[in-house]
């Protein structure tokens, strides 16, 4: 490694002289909240005074004359520190420790000496750091409309934190206390000058801090001066990357890089994320995606459309009853569908055919997904049948061709929706969303959601019921637990008010449950519930559960 300096430092030295930080911009932000906070701040309470206090291991990356350092590990712990500091400094009232506390936040100025004022750590929230923790008494005033924003409840609730813990303490105590944390805590202090060796050391002893994703990995090595030199681009990247991140969601983001990696490799994976992009998509010879701006530029048209599809679900949004319907059938199968590789097939369809016959693959991929399930395909055969249509995909020009090219047994899937025991399967609440779709008025987009499914004819009905005069126990295990029996209701099950009589229980029961679901709602209207009237409504249900939603 390239320089690589290490030593014990503690963090009175480590705060003060030439020794100035930034966070990069690959690293993810400030992200404590008060359960970190809670933690330093009760340690260092609760530490033996006389003893040394280990606060763990800072990477750092040299970035000029052994004066500015890149927090490659550290910044979350840095910076609870520096607000530490702040509020300590806002309530000692010994002028000369204030002075000296301000003095490890930030060097003050010195025109004698031509010294421009300086942070100690530059770091990207850089409003609410300068208001609240560089400024003298800023960790005392008032965050206004903006506290409840992201970042500024992080730094109110660090502040909040270290306060109540500081305020039952004397001056005295405060004074030994902030004596204690700039004398006697120390880290391990690793720093090197080449970027590739400051990241290596973090991967190998990143303890305490927050940990970085796979993702993240990805995203600083492809920050990395060897493949982009402008420090403006990077900059301009790293806030693009982070914004898109906090648009979707910080798991949905990370959901994309998967879909990513099968639709670019189109196989089932080898490793972990981070491996599948080293070893299969940057790869020496034929690259699948080139490093450095490009990753970025990709990565970013393929979360847009991703959004437009799967979040915003606008992406056919110029035609109201086609995006009615694609909007209620996306819905159902982004809340049932467990497996995620269909989102690739159709996250690709889209890149390489706009919204051509979009509507049309999805109900393809929906029933591809749908024999699956109804199967119990393994995981191994349901890759290869995606990594197939991916393939179409990229192999045809007309979208089209790629629809003709899809295989699925509509006999299986429609066995699956009579399976006389529906009601243990694992797909029976889809079937049962999807009826009550295709029941519904599409004017507007249908968001159908359900608390229970219900038997209309009980499972265990009272002996002395009206029930058993329509239907013998024995002989009714072959249809109550089939898809005419069962219908959604929009609150919690009574098992006492589920087993009443028929009559009695549309009236008391169903009627104020089933009244947000067309299919459902149609129990009440039949006049009795015997094995005819659940075979016939069994009959329909597999008739109808293969048409698109119109």
């Amino acid at each position: 490694m390239k320089n690589l300096d290490g030593k014990k430092e503690f963090i009175g030295d480590l705060f003060s002289g030439r020794n100035f930080f930034r966070v990069p911009e690959y690293q993810r932000p400030f992200s404590w909240d008060a359960s970190h906070f809670e933690d330093l701040i009760d340690d260092l309470i609760n530490a033996n005074k006389d003893e040394q206090y280990f606060l763990g291991t800072f990477v750092l990356h040299r970035i000029n004359d052994d004066i500015l350092y890149e927090l490659v590990d550290g910044q979350q712990r840095a910076t609870a520190l520096l607000i530490l500091f702040a509020c300590l400094r806002d309530i000692i009232k010994a002028d000369d420790i204030r002075n000296d506390i301000q003095e490890k936040i930030v060097q003050e100025g010195s025109r004698l000496n031509n010294i421009a004022r300086k942070e100690r750590i530059e770091v990207r929230d850089f409003e609410v750091f300068n208001n609240h923790i560089l400024k003298l008494g800023g960790t005392l005033d008032e965050f206004g409309a903006d506290k409840n924003k992201e970042p500024h409840w992080r730094y109110k609730s660090a502040i909040d934190v270290f306060h109540s813990s500081l305020d039952g303490l004397s001056q005295e105590e405060l004074e030994e206390f902030v004596i204690f944390v700039n004398r006697n805590c120390l880290i391990i202090r690793l720093s090197t000058s080449s970027f590739d060796d400051a990241f290596r050391l973090f991967s190998i002893v990143n303890d305490r801090g927050e940990k970085l994703r796979r993702i993240d990995v990805l995203k600083a090595q492809n920050l990395s001066p060897e493949y982009i030199e402008s420090d403006s681009l990077r900059r301009s990247l790293a806030r693009t990357w982070q914004e898109t991140e906090e648009n979707l969601g910080a798991d949905t983001f990370e959901e994309v890089f998967f879909l990513v990696r099968l639709i670019l490799v189109k196989d089932k994976p080898q490793g972990d994320l981070l491996k599948e992009f080293e070893r299969r998509i940057f790869r020496p010879r034929h690259a699948l995606m080139q490093r450095g701006a490009p990753f970025f530029e990709e990565i970013k048209t393929y979360t847009d459309i991703f959004g437009r599809i799967f979040v915003d679900k606008d992406i056919l949004d110029q035609d109201e009853q086609e995006n009615s319907e694609y909007r209620s059938i996306i819905f159902i199968m982004l809340s049932e569908f467990q497996a995620s590789e269909w989102k690739a097939c159709v996250l690709f369809f889209c890149m390489r055919f706009g919204t051509d016959f979009l509507l049309e693959f999805i109900y393809q991929i929906e029933k591809v997904y749908l024999e699956q399930w109804v199967g119990g395909i393994r995981k191994d055969e349901r890759y290869s049948q995606y990594t197939d249509i991916l393939k179409s995909i990229e192999n045809n020009e007309d979208p089209a061709d790629v629809l003709d090219t899809i295989e699925y047994s509509e006999e299986s899937i429609i066995q699956g929706v009579k399976n006389p025991n529906l009601y243990t399967a694992g797909y029976k609440k889809y079937v049962l969303l999807r009826l009550e779709l295709l029941k519904s008025e599409l004017e507007r987009t249908q968001k159908i959601e359900a608390k229970s499914i219900e038997h209309v004819l009980p499972q265990n009905p009272k002996d002395d019921s009206e029930w058993l005069q329509n239907h013998d126990r024995e002989g009714m295990q072959e249809y109550v637990n089939s898809v005419g029996n069962l219908v959604l209701i929009s609150k919690q099950k009574n098992s006492s008010a589920s087993n009443r009589d028929f009559d009695e229980k549309k009236i008391t029961y169903l009627t104020q449950r089933v009244s947000d679901y067309p299919r459902s709602n149609q129990v009440c209207s039949e006049e009795e519930w015997t094995r005819e009237t659940i075979e016939r409504w069994t009959e329909d249900a597999a008739d109808i559960f293969l048409n698109n939603i119109r």
